[in-house]
This record gives structure tokens, sequence and C-alpha cells, in this order.
């Protein structure tokens, strides 16, 4: 039950920190959202969480971010893919 528990407060630490990284780009086109996926990973100490387009082939998934958790110093590092950068207004001088 605790592995359960530290897989939902790292999740929820992934889902903040993606949230957050994909503030910075255009939104998910309507096409893919309908085969969004979260698959988790594990890597020794980090946990991995990837968001993305699933498709009958699994070479044909587009990833759109990836979270490393620590899972030791909860630190949180993502990743954001095939998504354009949004353009910031012009500055007003």
């Amino acid at each position: 039950m605790k592995k359960t528990k530290e897989l939902d407060e790292l999740k929820e630490l992934a889902r903040l920190a993606t949230c957050e990284a994909l503030k910075g780009y255009v939104a998910v086109p309507d096409e893919w959202e309908k085969n969004l996926t979260l698959g988790t990973f594990f890597d020794n100490e980090h946990r991995i969480f990837e968001l993305y387009v699933a498709s009958e082939e699994p070479e044909g998934a587009i990833v759109i971010s990836s979270a490393r958790v620590n899972r030791l110093t909860k630190s949180v590092h993502v990743t954001v893919s095939n998504l354009a950068k949004k353009i910031p207004p012009p500055e007003i001088i």
C-alpha cells in the first residue's frame, strides 16, 4: 500500500510540473486529445511519467512530455516535445 501512495504522490508532482511546462507551448491538437495516454516507467530512484498520443503501432506513438521525478528528493524535470513553443507577445515600450 505504501508504494501506491508514493506513486500517487510522485504522479501528482509530475502532473503539476507538466501542466506548468505546457503553458509555454501551443495546445495539444484536438485530434490527439482522444488518444492521450499516461505511461509510467521506473528507472532506479526515478519515476518517469510520459504523456503521449497512443497509436495502433507502438512506434507511431507521439510523445508530448516526459516528467522525471526523483522519488527520494521529489525533484521534477519535464521535457516537452512535438509541440511548438508559444510566441510571446511583443513588449510594449
